[in-house]
């Protein structure tokens, strides 16, 4: 009797041992059929794509954003030293449009005074000529008037008729006239003088005018040409400064703009990233890669599934496609995937947390 039921507790046992054995190999073909058909899906199928849920907070995004505003913040400083060389620029050449107006000014200056010097000059020795001759004509009637009268003052006041108060008075008279002889010797010394400053100073404008930017000195200078050609030299020292100074702040903000299109560039690319675009506009967005583009055309139906392959519905539709490329890891396998983003419009809301979405219809067709 006990070892019957010993025997009938062994069958049930090796019973029990053989159907969980079958149970657990049962399973685990089922696993593997699984698992093929999930990687068979993959190696074939391509029609799915993976929604993704963007958040400010996401550690992308955190980059992307901290990258744009130090590019932004690098740009808005060159804009600003470009305003400054602008600036400069402008002032520069307010500088050189002030010098070489000067210089003009200075050369017609300069010939308006010697020409005026010369008219002077010329009016001077006419005046000289006609000075020399009526005062050699003075100087002649007065000394023959000095003698006649001097002998006949004598002979007058030897004869007893003249007083000596009256001799005294004619000799007075004599002697004014001997000092308007000496009067007219110095104006016509101060007339020379004059006239041979004015001389001078029309050889020293007129060496001026020749030796203009020469660094030779001209004969004729004189002290005074001398300061003005100093003034004009250190005009042309100032334009020369500002013209080099021009021309290094020319070169210097084709530089900054050049940076500043390498700064705008990046900014537009860094801004064109999928996931910046999606949180400024709080869009659904989807990846898909490249191999699978050709069937996420705008408005395909997505179907999301229960077990990623069966019991799927219809979530929503296909938008846009999105500027850009995007890199993201495989749904199950480890290594990375080069596609683009897309819009997505979903009724189902929920399904935006799903690992697939299938593009047209469901996958195995249930």
């Amino acid at each position: 009797m006990n070892q019957r039921v010993a025997n009938r507790i062994n069958s049930i046992v090796v019973s029990a041992y053989k159907f969980m054995g079958s149970v657990l190999l049962a399973l685990i073909m089922l696993g593997l059929i699984s698992f093929l058909a999930v990687q068979g899906f993959f190696l074939v199928s391509r029609g799915w794509v993976s929604p993704t849920v963007v958040s400010p907070t996401d550690e992308e995004i955190l980059t992307l954003s901290t990258q744009v505003a130090a590019q932004t913040s690098a740009r808005d400083h060159v804009l600003t030293e470009r305003r400054t060389v602008e600036d400069r620029i402008a002032d520069t050449e307010r500088v050189i449009a002030a010098e070489r107006s000067f210089q003009q000014r200075f050369r017609v200056a300069l010939n308006g005074e010697r020409n005026a010097r010369d008219r002077v000059s010329r009016l001077l020795t006419e005046l000289r000529r006609e000075y020399s001759l009526a005062r050699a004509e003075i100087v002649q009637s007065n000394r023959a008037f000095s003698g006649l009268t001097r002998v006949r003052t004598d002979a007058l006041y030897g004869a007893r008729l003249l007083e000596q108060e009256d001799k005294l008075t004619v000799n007075h008279h004599l002697a004014q006239l001997a000092q308007s002889n000496l009067s007219l010797a110095q104006s016509s010394v101060d007339l020379e003088m004059k006239l041979e400053s004015l001389q001078r100073e029309m050889a020293g404008l007129a060496a001026v005018q020749k030796g203009l930017g020469q660094e030779a000195a001209p004969d004729g200078m004189t002290t005074g040409v001398l300061l003005l050609e100093r003034e004009f030299t250190h005009s042309t020292l100032e334009l020369a400064r500002a013209e080099a100074t021009l021309k290094s702040l020319r070169q210097d903000l084709q530089a900054l703009d050049d940076v500043a299109l390498r700064y705008e560039t990046l900014i537009a690319s860094l801004r064109a990233s999928p996931y910046l675009r999606a949180i400024e506009k709080d869009l659904m967005v989807a990846f898909v890669p490249y191999e699978n583009l050709s069937r996420a055309e705008q408005g395909t139906p997505l179907y999301a599934c229960e077990a990623k392959l069966f019991w799927c519905h219809e979530v929503g539709v296909v938008g846009k496609v999105l500027e850009g490329e995007v890199t993201l890891k495989h749904p199950i396998r480890q290594y990375m995937l080069r596609g683009v983003m897309v819009e997505i419009q979903l009724s189902d809301t929920p399904a935006a947390r799903e690992e697939l979405l299938h593009l047209g219809r469901p996958p195995m067709l249930f």
